[in-house]
């Protein structure tokens, strides 16, 4: 039989290990673009407890703010609009992720199959961006370089 609290558990460590080992992908998107001293810095701090994923969150969206936000000079056009999209997901990824990991102890099971396929969706579609970027793709649809 399996209990509330070892589903909720089961839940918290799937939610981690999807977030922890899709972090370093998204990173080197993030480096692949390039960065520059106007924007806050990328954390690179591993995904070991829940209140990492907030602490992430947190980080790309300040990120995705300052990029949409902040008159730069190293960044414009293709370059900062990828930069941008990609901190967005990634904060709408790991909140997926904590609604996910929420859901585990407090929905139905219906609302709780919802969230999981909701943050499984989130997973893939940044893992597919994020592997265009880097493998070169990106700049060559985009028929460009940076």
């Amino acid at each position: 039989m399996i209990t509330q609290t070892s589903h909720r558990d089961d839940t918290a460590t799937h939610v981690l290990t999807r977030a922890r080992t899709t972090a370093p992908a998204v990173a080197a998107a993030i480096g692949h673009i390039g960065t520059c001293p106007h924007l806050p810095r990328w954390t690179d701090r591993t995904i070991q407890i829940t209140a990492d994923l907030d602490g992430h969150r947190k980080n790309a969206r300040a990120f995705h703010t300052a990029v949409s936000t902040a008159p730069c000079s190293c960044h414009h056009g293709i370059p900062e609009q990828l930069l941008a999209d990609v901190a967005r997901r990634w904060a709408d990824t790991l909140d997926a992720g904590i609604w996910y990991g929420q859901s585990a102890h407090r929905s139905s099971p219906e609302v709780r199959e919802h969230s999981r396929h909701q943050y499984e969706q989130a997973i893939s579609d940044i893992r597919h961006y994020t592997d265009w970027i880097t493998s070169g793709t990106a700049a060559q649809t985009i028929r460009g370089s940076w």
